[in-house]
């Protein structure tokens, strides 16, 4: 029995460094404390059976392959579950463009005016869409990349919808202390996820 445990510790590790997510990253997809993860991982307790069989779905392995000792991870078949979440984060930007181009359109035909600052405004709509996307499926450093970009996206969007009337370059300014926190942001949680 003791074998299985360490099996099954040795092999939850394998998987989630192998994936390059954090021990809070298992924690949150599952509604676990990072704590409980750990434990798992270091043998002292284990997971329910039913949370174990979302596991081994989650990471793409069978039930057996978790119970027996491995050197290294089994390669991935097509992993539908990734595609299906790139696909709706894609779906979703692809909505605010096309809600974009209506506005634009319409506006065109309508109202006979040139309205192009809607693609600017909604580049930063749909980076935000897919930040909210990162934080929920992908990694740590996707979610930054995207939060730097959507940071001067917004100042892009202020800077064109405030041209005409100012003179507005001194909003790029603030991309200065708001890419400084960012940053910050991301050198605090990952040396805490990393405890």
């Amino acid at each position: 029995m003791e074998d299985i445990k360490q099996n099954i510790s040795k092999n939850l590790i394998m998987l989630r460094k192998n994936k390059k997510l954090t021990q809070k990253d298992v924690a949150r997809e599952f509604n676990y404390s990072d704590k409980a993860v750990s434990r798992w991982e270091i043998g002292d307790s284990m997971p329910d059976i039913d949370v174990l069989l979302k596991l081994c779905e989650f990471y793409g392995v069978e039930f057996d392959w978790l119970i027996h000792s491995h050197e290294e991870v089994p390669k991935q078949k097509n992993n539908i579950k990734a595609q299906i979440k790139i696909a709706i984060a894609l779906l979703l930007v692809v909505s605010c463009y096309t809600l974009a181009t209506i506005i634009f359109v319409y506006n065109i035909l309508i109202n006979q005016s040139n309205t192009w600052k809607v693609f600017v405004i909604a580049t930063s709509i749909a980076l935000l869409i897919s930040i909210f996307c990162s934080r929920k499926w992908w990694n740590r450093t996707c979610t930054f990349t995207l939060s730097s970009l959507c940071i001067w996206s917004i100042l892009a969007s202020v800077f064109v919808v405030l041209l005409p009337r100012t003179i507005a370059w001194p909003i790029f300014l603030l991309g200065i202390p708001l890419q400084t926190i960012i940053v910050l942001i991301f050198i605090i949680t990952k040396d805490i996820t990393q405890k």
